[in-house]
């Protein structure tokens, strides 16, 4: 299971090694509209096909499972970089390539070297990630498709957050505990995109003091910050059981009331347009634990 959630994990962490303040786009002098584009992320790959381009994809990364059709489409390899090769990402003979930040950039020289256009995705915040789907729908030949998506994101996001100001506006009795992996205990710092949709939310992390994006944390200091809900990834293989069985984390509000919620490792785990479906999904929950 620690194989499953690896690369997880690694597109998390690695993901945000070092970030420019916009994403970095290779150079297009034509501006031609990309017909085989190698899609390197399970994220890049649902931006994609949620813009309208699906069909100008030859092949995808490992793990792009969304929506179905992507599962059809030739794989090019691993997103982590292990399993990848510039042999690999040249057989499907792309005018585009699609990359993200800390991951890949040991490709940049290399399809610099090509003359073969790129796109450096960011995604360490809702804004960044919105930022990404109007250049990648402009770069596609699908600017009309951009901006309809990113609203309806903001639109899903101010909806989530209403229903849960609505219902407790004292943003004290909704901390968040997220956890990224439990050897050692990984959770997110202010500057990750899942810290960010908690904020977007009106959802405090008891975190967001860490400037890390995805800081190794202890049991005292979860302890000690006393969350009133924990957040863990399906792929973790953590129930609310094994918390239980925690040493102290009995004395947590959020193992008292039960609120433990395990959430889709595919939907929350990356940043991509479904992220409305997060916040939807995570406020509907807390909303409905307050009521209990």
């Amino acid at each position: 299971m620690k194989k499953a959630l690896a690369p997880f994990i690694a597109i998390l962490i690695v993901f945000f090694a070092g970030c420019e303040r916009r994403p970095k786009i290779g150079k297009n002098p034509e501006n031609r509209i990309p017909v085989k584009i190698v899609s390197l992320s399970p994220a890049a790959t649902e931006i994609l096909f949620a813009i309208g381009a699906s069909n100008q994809i030859a092949a995808v990364s490992e793990f792009s499972n969304y929506p179905e059709q992507a599962k059809e489409l030739p794989c090019v390899g691993g997103f982590d970089g292990k399993t990848l090769s510039m042999e690999r990402i040249l057989s499907f003979e792309p005018d585009f390539v699609y990359l993200t930040k800390g991951m890949h950039d040991f490709l940049i020289p290399q399809l610099e070297q090509f003359n073969i256009p790129y796109y450096v995705s960011k995604g360490d915040s809702i804004q960044s990630l919105e930022t990404e789907i109007l250049d990648i729908a402009k770069i596609t030949g699908h600017p009309e498709s951009g901006e309809p998506l990113v609203q309806i994101i903001e639109e899903k996001i101010a909806m989530a957050k209403a229903a849960v100001q609505n219902h407790d506006n004292d943003i004290c009795h909704n901390l968040i505990y997220w956890e990224i992996w439990h050897e050692p205990f990984t959770s997110i710092g202010k500057k990750s995109f899942l810290a960010d949709l908690l904020r977007k939310c009106g959802l405090t992390n008891i975190f967001d003091d860490l400037e890390q994006p995805y800081p190794q944390v202890s049991t005292e200091t979860i302890i000690c910050k006393n969350p009133d809900f924990i957040i863990i990834p399906s792929q973790n293989s953590i129930s609310a059981t094994d918390i239980l069985k925690r040493p102290g984390w009995k004395n947590i509000t959020a193992v008292q009331n039960n609120n433990i919620l395990i959430v889709d490792s595919d939907l929350f785990s990356q940043p991509g347009p479904r992220i409305g479906e997060c916040a939807e999904n995570l406020c509907k929950y807390i909303v409905e634990r307050r009521e209990k």
